[in-house]
């Protein structure tokens, strides 16, 4: 099973060692992606690695210098190509973002609202999450979702917070099909016989 955290992880590790540029690496990376993405057909594993190499190495020459960050990209994306593996690459690419803003404290998420939040409400969400964790940097991402009634559900890496009418409404159900003596409307719903009658 292909385990894109650690072909991440040793990216980010050879770049550390060896002082490479992140931010060209990563660049350098995913445009071999993308090129890799539009070969139709083509064939990957070690007996391709021999004719990509050549060309790889000089489409990044004709760009300019080639850096040791733009270097460990190109051997990073021969390997795959020669583990056949090309095809997880954009997952590699996702695992890198993750790795690189954790080490510089940046937190993503990525919000859905209801309805067009104000400016002042996505203010307090990176406020709030920025205090919470001390993060250097909070990326917030949001996108319309009607089904969520109002308010608004956010995800930050495996964390979910949701507070959405829609959620409310569902924990609502689940109390009163199940009977739950603890729901905020069962005394509303089975008030306690006062005795007399």
């Amino acid at each position: 099973m292909f385990n894109a955290k650690s072909w991440a992880a040793a990216f980010v590790n050879s770049l550390e060692k060896e002082n490479g540029e992140i931010e060209d690496a990563l660049d350098t990376f995913t445009a071999l992606a993308s090129r890799a993405a539009s070969l139709q057909g083509a064939i990957f594993g070690r007996s391709a690695v021999g004719k990509m190499e050549p060309l790889v190495r000089k489409a990044i020459s004709s760009t300019g210098t080639i850096s040791p960050g733009r270097e460990i990209a190109v051997r990073f994306f021969l390997l795959m190509v020669k583990k056949n593996a090309v095809r997880h690459i954009d997952s590699v690419i996702v695992e890198v973002k993750k790795t690189l803003n954790k080490k510089r404290g940046v937190i993503e998420v990525s919000a859905e609202y209801a309805y067009k939040p104000e400016e002042a409400l996505e203010s307090r969400i990176i406020e709030t999450i920025k205090k919470r964790t001390r993060a250097a940097k909070v990326e917030l991402t949001g996108r319309i979702n009607p089904e969520l009634i109002g308010g608004y559900r956010l995800r930050i890496g495996d964390e979910i917070i949701d507070a959405s009418i829609r959620y409310q409404l569902q924990r609502m159900e689940a109390c009163l099909t199940a009977g739950n003596p603890k729901s905020p409307l069962a005394d509303q719903i089975h008030p306690q016989a006062d005795g007399g009658s």
